[in-house]
């Protein structure tokens, strides 16, 4: 029940007596109704905090400033903007409790109705345009949860409110007002989105998940069907959802001049999609000009509650130590209202103006209702139902009671639910049927559906009638009527507890099954009506055995959960899955309705995985290889089996033993035992299947399903693990034979990949490229995000393979991309984070500018990877971090990790082993990258003994290098300072492995290989030809160390001059790196440095670039990297 109403929905009730003398009786027809007032009573304070929130956002505050007239805004301490780059600073949270019936909603309602006459045109218009500013209207959307939560579709007060404002911002009427046309500055800005643009996945992702805002996203030209959609959201994550929601929303309220205003109500009742995705928009720093009011039922939410850890999440992120930094975050509690407000609001009621003469009815109404505003209303609509509030206009013309105190209280029931059922009992026979049949409707309900639902057989309900009876519906408050959306919804929550209560008096289940019926009908009726099929299965699934075929009822069930599954709902997806199953065991048909059963078990296999129910997805995984007719039906259940046992065991060797063992179940006949023999045989059908064909043929294949590809990628991985190097050429040699005879899988680009890093760790570089090029192609064909298996294919080929020939610098954007499309499609944790672990490695091995943007990017991972509880890639990024801050700041010790994001010492105590050897490995590489710019002898020859026991090879190919690189140019400077041999040994080794690199043409090897003949073999010939190749390729940060060691190597030459011009042109070169600590201390050790400047420092390297010039955008990856040079073509595969 609404406090503030419109004048149709007052709830009016006229005392039966029988007048004794003429009087006019229409005006006394009036005065016999009791009407509630609309003003808002006990919520000043409130309505104060909630006007002070909304003027202190930054759109309202930079115009108001101007606005001489509007002198009586008040400035908010608490939600002060201290600068304009603050993070939340254009936002705003606010979380209102309270009881159910508390006024909750009408304190919204009022806010808004302020907020509006404050900077609404019919209002403002001439001020501002008299301060010449333009005017525009207030935005504002609501959206409401249910308790009816089993039976709404994901997302639905989300969906509502996103379906609101498509409606506003579409009202050209409405939203025109002078210059400003908000739905031409929409749609422009939506089509410059690089993420919801028309084309974009995120319009389609918004298309399928909020079908009534289609108009507002620019239909595709090639328009899909409402199947296609479902189909084609369904291959991305909630993370997609969610960031496209997100990028909507911040294109929305961009538009505005005015920040937008969202209620969101009842939210202890929403489901866990929509607590997942106000997760992101409720912390998102990318939103600004909008304010969340977020309404909820205190006593319904306890600490262990999902909204209440949202509640906790956000103030976590929002709330700031800082005093100086704006308050984001506001908690309202709103308390019952006081005596006083109670009686004020009895006077007005009863049409009083002495508030003391309605004094003892006020407190016996306060005495029973506690102050609760919807209480009171029912509790005085129940006296006069009784004729204890009566007006009297035979004698007085005034309302009047008849009862004491006690008797008043006596009167009224302690139960709001039975009284307002006695409320809907005394209504015509006709309303209180509508109402028992939408109380079963979560949603706001339409003239159609509901004219559907009153009709009865053959017997169609008229509508005129229908309008009537909801007419006296509204008039009773039993409904109210929404423009929005054109719909009608209870007044407030209990009316509907009581309406679903005098239905379940009565023998309900045919009633179940006439509004299912008639929900399934409009469910197949276009976009917007998805939300109709959750109603009709939530009342089917209700329902007892023998009312329903079970059969279809386990059909609708699994359409239902592909639905949910596109929304991202993955628990609602597993709940009607397992529904479903039941249905069908239900049904007696298990197994005889067979390609049914597969499909739903095979589905609440992978449902119940995802979700780390091993235990359950097992039991289904026995009950397809129990009953399962042939084995290509039970390669799924059989990958799923080997998956759980390898998640919970970690014993790979056993996991490719399992995978082998399927693969022979399928005739693949693969020994355990790999003989040389066998090797070779496999070898030659191989190239016999290719027909002596590059592997570029594979790009060729038609695109066919086939889960025996998952098995092959799944045995690949575990043989890889285990490091069984014959076995995984083995899986991958069968694998592309496989495809070759059946068709492409979407599963191989992984194939492909896993094989062509295994070639790469074995040294065959070319075949390596050839078969990174060929996965690129074959990702870019078939387009699959559903698991980001493309994507994490992708990753590979940037990080393990094309690197090894390509430039560093060429890689970094694409691993970007990689690792946002990861995000976006939900891959693990590991694929995602990896992505950008690459990214990082090969942003330091490219030698990328070191700046505060890099710093804040490795404290973003930082904080995702402890969300993720990743601690691994966590003290990688620490490592970096640290290693950043050492170069660029001032410190003593510059060669060591002692600082705030890495402290060796601390981090390797908390160790266990092999995580203790990686990070010793990854600091130690750092650690001797430092110390060779620094000149720090002891520590790079501390460093190269830690480093000399690991081997020679790595998957990530510019970790290797930025270990190897630094290895050898640490080595040779020792060996011809200290003339040690066994460093002289290790200087060479990493020699050599840049010497094959560079013959096979590796633009990163070739500066290396240079440096370190310079390192190895100082002169000015070696050292010029290393400064050379290391300004070509735009390697800033090892042309600086060139330069600095052949500037040594002069002034031990007594060549003063020259020395003096390539320490200089070091200093700057150091300086365009970023490591401003290394040119401190140059400016410490060579005094020319204090003076220097560009114009005097001497260029050697005329036309090449500089690293100004090779921002990360610089060298996108175009169609140059899938035509390599170095693409093997037509060749034998295996030979170098």
């Amino acid at each position: 029940m609404t406090l503030i109403m419109n004048e149709d929905q007052f709830t009016m009730k006229a005392h039966n007596t029988i007048a004794g003398k003429s009087y006019n009786a229409s005006d006394v027809m009036v005065k016999c109704q009791l009407k509630f007032p609309r003003h808002l009573y006990g919520r000043e304070r409130e309505l104060q905090v909630l006007r002070k929130i909304y003027d202190g956002l930054p759109s309202n505050r930079l115009k108001l400033e101007d606005m001489k007239t509007m002198a009586t805004h008040v400035e908010d301490r608490e939600f002060n903007v201290a600068s304009s780059d603050q993070q939340f600073i254009g936002s705003r949270v606010v979380f209102l409790s309270g009881y159910s019936g508390i006024g909750k909603s009408a304190l919204v309602r009022e806010f808004i109705k302020q907020i509006q006459s404050k900077y609404g045109p019919s209002h403002a218009s001439q001020i501002l345009h008299a301060s010449g500013f333009e005017t525009s209207p207030i935005l504002h959307v609501s959206g409401k949860y249910t308790n009816q939560s089993t039976a709404s579709a994901p997302f639905s007060a989300i969906i509502e409110v996103f379906e609101k404002l498509a409606l506003d911002i579409s009202r050209e009427n409405t939203t025109v007002i002078g210059d400003y046309d908000l739905r031409s500055k929409v749609l422009n800005k939506i089509k410059g989105s690089d993420l919801i643009a028309p084309g974009k996945v995120g319009n389609r992702i918004l298309r399928a998940t909020f079908p009534q805002i289609v108009y507002l996203l620019f239909e595709d030209t090639d328009a899909q069907s409402e199947d296609e959609l479902n189909s084609s959201t369904a291959q991305f994550s909630m993370n997609a959802i969610k960031e496209s929601t997100c990028e909507l929303l911040s294109v929305i309220c961009g538009c505005l001049e005015r920040p937008l205003a969202i209620f969101l109500d009842d939210l202890q009742w929403a489901d866990e999609a929509s607590i997942d995705m106000l997760s992101l928009l409720l912390t998102s720093t990318k939103l600004g000009n909008v304010m969340f009011v977020c309404a909820y039922r205190s006593n319904e939410v306890d600490s262990e509650h999902s909204f209440a850890k949202l509640i906790e999440k956000v103030k976590g992120v929002r709330c700031s130590d800082d005093t100086s930094t704006p308050n984001t975050v506001k908690t309202i509690e709103l308390s019952s209202l006081l005596p006083d407000a109670i009686t004020e609001f009895i006077a007005d009621s009863v049409r009083r103006e002495e508030v003391e003469v309605v004094a003892e009815l006020a407190e016996a109404v306060y005495t029973k209702t506690l102050g609760n505003i919807f209480f009171v209303k029912q509790a005085l609509e129940e006296l006069v139902r009784r004729n204890i509030l009566f007006y009297d206009y035979v004698v007085r013309f005034q309302w009047r009671w008849n009862a004491s105190k006690i008797e008043l209280q006596n009167y009224m029931s302690d139960d709001v639910v039975e009284t307002v059922k006695g409320k809907i009992k005394e209504l015509p026979v006709d309303i209180q049927v509508m109402l028992m049949l939408m109380a079963h409707i979560p949603n706001s309900i339409n003239i159609s559906i509901l004219t559907a639902l009153m009709s009865d057989g053959e017997f169609a309900f008229d509508e005129d009638i229908l309008y009537r009876l909801l007419k006296q519906a509204c008039d009773k408050g039993m409904v109210q009527y929404s423009k929005a959306n054109n719909g009608y919804s209870f007044a407030h929550d209990r009316i509907r507890q009581a309406s679903l209560e005098i239905a379940g008096e009565q023998d309900k289940d045919e009633l179940l099954v006439h509004i299912s019926q008639v929900m399934l009908t409009f469910a197949n009726q276009g976009r917007g009506t998805e939300w109709c099929l959750f109603v009709a299965v939530d009342l089917l699934d209700s329902l007892p055995p023998d009312k329903i075929k079970q059969a279809e009822l386990a059909r609708l069930n699994l359409r239902v959960s592909k639905i949910a599954r596109s929304k991202g709902s993955v628990e609602r997806e597993n709940e009607f899955l397992h529904k479903g199953l039941k249905s069908l065991e239900a049904s007696g048909k298990m197994w005889e309705e067979y390609s049914l059963t597969l499909e739903l078990c095979n589905a609440i296999i992978g449902s119940d995985h995802s979700l780390g129910s091993y235990d359950t997805a097992n039991k289904t995984i026995e009950e397809v290889l129990n009953h399962a007719t042939a084995i290509g039906d039970k390669i799924q259940a059989y990958s799923y089996q080997i998956l759980c046992k390898c998640d919970q065991s970690f014993d790979y060797k056993t996991g490719a033993s399992d995978c082998v063992s399927v693969l022979n179940m399928c005739g693949f006949n693969i020994p355990i035992n790999i003989s040389r023999a066998y090797m070779l045989k496999e070898e030659m059908k191989l190239k016999t299947a290719l027909r002596y064909r590059s592997y570029s043929c594979l790009t060729k294949l038609p695109l066919k399903e086939d889960p025996i590809f998952a098995l092959f990628v799944q045995g690949q991985k575990y043989s890889s693990y285990s490091s069984n190097d014959s076995l995984t050429k083995i899986l991958s040699w069968k694998a592309i034979r496989c495809a070759m005879k059946r068709g492409m899988s979407r599963d191989l680009p992984l194939v492909v990949v896993t094989f062509a890093a295994l070639l790469s760790k074995q040294g065959d570089v070319r075949a390596a490229q050839e078969l990174g090029h060929v996965t690129i192609d074959l990702a870019d064909k078939i387009q699959d995000n559903s698991t980001g298996s493309c994507e994490f294919a992708r990753q590979i080929v940037y990080s393990a393979i094309v690197t090894q020939l390509q430039s560093f610098r060429s890689t970094v954007e694409p691993l970007h991309k990689c690792h946002v499309a990861l995000k976006l499609c939900g891959a693990n944790a590991e694929w995602t984070l990896g992505a950008m672990l690459g990214y990082v490695e090969n942003y330091f091995a490219a030698g990328l500018e070191l700046n505060s943007l890099l710093e804040t990017k490795l404290l973003v991972l930082e904080q995702l990877c402890k969300d993720l509880e990743r601690t691994g890639l966590l003290t990688s990024f620490q490592i970096f971090r640290q290693f950043t801050l050492n170069l660029r700041n001032i410190t003593d010790k510059p060669a060591e990790f002692q600082g705030d994001a890495f402290h060796e010492g601390d981090a390797l105590k908390e160790m266990s082993s092999n995580a203790h050897k990686m990070t010793v490995r990854d600091s130690s590489s750092m650690r001797l990258q430092l110390a060779f710019v620094f000149w720090n002898e002891n520590t790079m020859e501390q460093m190269l003994r830690r480093l000399g026991d690991y081997p020679l090879q790595d998957l990530f190919i510019a970790r290797l290098h930025n270990r190897l690189c630094f290895t050898g140019l640490a080595a040779f400077g020792i060996w011809k300072r200290k003339g040690c041999e066994s460093f002289l040994k290790l200087g060479q080794d990493c020699l050599n492995y840049y010497r094959e690199l560079t013959k096979n043409g590796s633009v990163n090897a070739k500066p290396v290989y240079m440096f370190m003949l310079a390192m190895k073999s100082p002169s000015s010939d070696t050292f010029e030809k290393a400064i050379h190749a290391c300004a070509k390729a735009g390697m800033i940060h090892l042309q600086a160390m060139a330069n600095e060691r052949y500037a040594v190597f002069l002034y031990g030459e007594k060549n003063e001059a020259r020395a003096n011009d390539y320490i200089t042109s070091s200093f700057w070169l150091y300086q365009d790196w970023g490591a401003n600590g290394k040119a401190n201390q140059l400016t410490q050790q060579y005094s020319l440095l204090k003076n220097a400047t560009r114009n005097n420092a001497k260029s050697f390297t005329s036309g090449i670039p500089t690293a100004k010039d090779h921002l990360v955008s610089a060298y996108p990856l175009d169609s140059s990297f899938k035509i390599s040079p170095f693409r093997s073509k037509g060749k034998l595969l295996g030979k170098k």
